[in-house]
């Protein structure tokens, strides 16, 4: 079973990579093409990790290297959704989490490489996981859309204060509506659990990027990946975490 859910991962994998060239252009899922020439990719190279990995990781119409994301997210979510299956097993918490997974996936290559983060991917994930708080085992929907509340909360005061000291470039309205997301499928009191993480994993990545100079104090660095990170550890070690600093 873990094959076949990391078969689904890949799968998975080829949509949302299309679906993050596709959305910030803002035109409709097209079939997977050659960004190069806009030839259409063959049908064996929509996955294109197989591809890669035999040695045909090119256009065959103009001999272009198809990008490195495309691999990495289908192998990422490949891993991801056969760990799931091993870790979380069957249970609706398994189905909500391989949903999440995408939108995560989503999020990362939308925010890494565009430095945004759409509100065509964030506003149905939100619906999504206000309904989910009614069904998810060990939530109840009061603490869900607590969490969302305070993860809103937090981050439209910090995307106003950030704006009033830094100016546009700090925090953007997508970093509300994914805190919002991360706050509805943690819950409370996990959620703040969730953003502490995000605030240590932003502190020690952005200070070492700086050391490495591969980063300054003026440039940019995305603020979702340190949520996406702050949301998977806390929803897959959440309440042991906890207990290690509070007991």
């Amino acid at each position: 079973m873990s094959i076949l859910f990391a078969i689904l991962g890949l799968a998975v994998g080829v949509l949302v990579n299309q679906l993050g060239s596709d959305l910030p252009a803002r035109r409709r899922l097209t079939s997977p093409h050659c960004l190069h020439c806009d030839a259409p990719r063959p049908w064996w190279q929509w996955p294109t990790l197989p591809a890669v990995l035999v040695g045909r990781g090119r256009c065959p119409s103009c001999g272009a290297p198809l990008r490195r994301r495309y691999p990495l997210v289908e192998a990422g979510l490949a891993v991801t959704y056969a760990l799931l299956w091993l870790t979380v097993g069957p249970s609706v918490r398994f189905v909500l989490y391989l949903i999440y997974a995408a939108v995560f996936a989503l999020v990362l290559v939308t925010d890494l490489e565009r430095r945004l983060i759409l509100n065509a991917v964030m506003y149905p994930a939100i619906a999504l996981a206000a309904v989910a708080a009614f069904f998810t085992p060990g939530m109840t929907w009061w603490s869900g859309w607590l969490g969302g509340l305070i993860g809103f909360i937090l981050f439209f005061v910090a995307h106003l204060a950030g704006h009033a000291l830094f100016g546009s470039g700090a925090l953007g309205q997508g970093d509300i509506t994914l805190a919002t997301f991360v706050g509805l499928i943690t819950g409370f009191p996990l959620v703040i659990e969730a953003l502490l993480w995000t605030i240590i994993s932003g502190a020690v990545i952005s200070l070492l990027l700086i050391v490495t100079r591969r980063r300054t104090l003026r440039d940019y660095i995305p603020y979702g990946p340190f949520l996406v990170i702050g949301a998977v550890v806390t929803l897959m070690w959440g309440y042991p975490v906890a207990e290690q600093f509070l007991y």
